[in-house]
């Protein structure tokens, strides 16, 4: 019994041997197992390896941003900047501490807030162009019987 690709091999060698180029012994179910297959391949394993490369996207933008190490460490102060603490009874000292730590604090967090919000503006797009590329996938195959189709009335 001959397989898929022994008919595929057997009609590309005869286009070498035959010199005018024409397929005398057409087999015409070759070109609709070819189309069987290539439906089962776009809607099985290419659907599968495109929402696997989507989750790709999806990782390494939320890696590339820091999205979970920023959100478990929005308060903390901007690069570590402390004042230590000084004593109680030294004013100066203890409003300096508190002005600097605090001062430090509301940087890192409007810093990584901004950070964050980049983040989940990229996301979004991701998300956009996801769904976008996603239907795309989905209707390629009509679209291309569509245009050939289009083609072929377009010559006549």
């Amino acid at each position: 019994m001959k397989s898929d690709w022994d008919y595929f091999f057997h009609h590309v060698t005869s286009l070498f041997q035959n010199p005018t180029g024409i397929l005398y012994e057409y087999d015409s179910m070759f070109l609709l197992t070819i189309a069987r297959d290539y439906l089962i391949w776009h809607y099985s394993t290419a659907l599968v390896s495109f929402l696997r490369i989507y989750k790709n996207f999806w990782w390494f933008l939320t890696q590339f941003f820091s999205l979970p190490q920023l959100l478990s460490s929005l308060f903390n102060p901007y690069k570590r900047i402390k004042e230590p603490r000084g004593s109680l009874l030294d004013i100066e000292g203890w409003m300096g501490y508190l002005i600097i730590n605090v001062l430090s604090r509301l940087i890192g967090l409007f810093t990584r807030l901004a950070i964050i919000s980049w983040g989940i503006v990229s996301l979004a797009g991701l998300s956009f162009l996801g769904a976008l590329c996603y239907a795309f996938f989905i209707i390629a195959p009509f679209l291309i019987v569509i245009c050939f189709v289009y083609g072929i009335y377009l010559l006549f």
